[in-house]
């Protein structure tokens, strides 16, 4: 049964030709998943509990400062970096996420935005995107966003997707009834290279 996080079928599904169906092989062939085997992983965890277990933001330097690597520290910093200038002035108050899965066919897709935030007043589900190599679009979160909120099913959130690559908040802004469909659609090709 194919199996994927959110980020990844956002990735397959802007993707075309060989390059789609190398990356739908190489998923049906890759594992079990293992959380260790995620890079960004220590900034991850922090970024979840920063608000939570009301932790100043320096927090998050201090993680960056622990890697043993050095690209590994740049990279955790600039990351660091964009969550303090999108966080800066803004009222926050966090909460655990709600998570799901959205199925269709035999198809299952993990939906787990990471942060479960009331900004200014407004509550807000984020999913948190890190890796600049897997560019972050206004399609892909189109579909992230549409993904969570079709499994989260309360209107009273906005939905949105916050990619600490660049510092950009992405929100949904496309019609949920094509989406939908494309989506559907979508779920039937991957299935049909599944192997």
């Amino acid at each position: 049964m194919p199996n994927y996080g959110i980020s990844e079928f956002s990735s397959i599904f802007v993707t075309t030709g060989t390059p789609k169906i190398t990356k739908i092989h190489r998923i049906a062939n890759r594992g079990e998943y293992q959380f260790f085997r995620d890079y960004y992983l220590p900034l991850r965890t922090a970024i979840k509990s920063l608000f939570i277990h009301k932790r100043h933001i320096s927090h998050l330097y201090e993680v960056a400062r622990k890697q043993k690597d050095n690209g590994k520290k740049v990279n955790f910093e600039k990351v660091a970096n964009n969550f303090k200038d999108w966080q800066s002035g803004k009222n926050i108050t966090a909460y655990t996420p709600p998570h799901g899965h959205f199925n269709y066919l035999q198809t299952s897709i993990n939906c787990n935005p990471e942060l479960n935030v009331i900004v200014n007043g407004s509550p807000r589900l984020v999913k948190l995107h890190f890796n600049a190599s897997d560019r972050m679009t206004q399609e892909r979160a189109n579909i992230i966003c549409y993904l969570i909120s079709d499994v989260i099913s309360d209107d009273d959130f906005t939905y949105s997707v916050l990619d600490l690559a660049t510092g950009q908040e992405f929100f949904f802004n496309d019609n949920p009834d094509r989406m939908h469909h494309r989506i559907q659609d979508e779920i039937e090709v991957i299935q049909s290279h599944w192997a």
